[in-house]
């Protein structure tokens, strides 16, 4: 059977690639997030001993900064993930309910006896 509608799968297909490619990107996102509050604490920790300012207690400031923010962009990551891969699988789940219902439409159409009229009896005089 032909396949309809050539177009809308490529694009269904669109959407599931930038799905998986926002995932990656976002979780190596999250990852440096993560490494750069780990490192970063250490230098803003060095640069608030210089100053007298609450000294050895900024790492864990930068450390516990960093994990909120490595977990809150994961979960964002993830969930925009859902909503563009679920956009493509859309697209997939319209298309499969037209070819669906186009078959449905042809095995009826197929399957359907014309109807049967009773041959009227012969007029009087015939």
């Amino acid at each position: 059977m032909e396949k309809k509608f050539r177009v809308l799968r490529f694009i269904g297909t669109v959407w599931k690639i930038l799905a998986w490619i926002v995932l990656i990107i976002g979780i190596l996102s999250s990852a440096g997030v993560l490494l750069a509050s780990i490192f970063g604490g250490g230098v803003l920790g060095q640069l608030g001993q210089e100053y007298g300012e609450m000294p050895g207690f900024s790492w864990v400031f930068g450390l516990a900064g960093g994990i909120v923010a490595f977990i809150v962009s994961l979960v964002v990551t993830i969930i925009y993930f859902l909503l563009i891969y679920a956009v493509g699988e859309l697209i997939y789940l319209l298309l499969a309910i037209e070819e669906n219902t186009r078959l449905a439409a042809q095995w009826i159409q197929a399957r359907s006896v014309p109807p049967v009229y009773p041959t009227p009896p012969p007029l009087p005089g015939q």
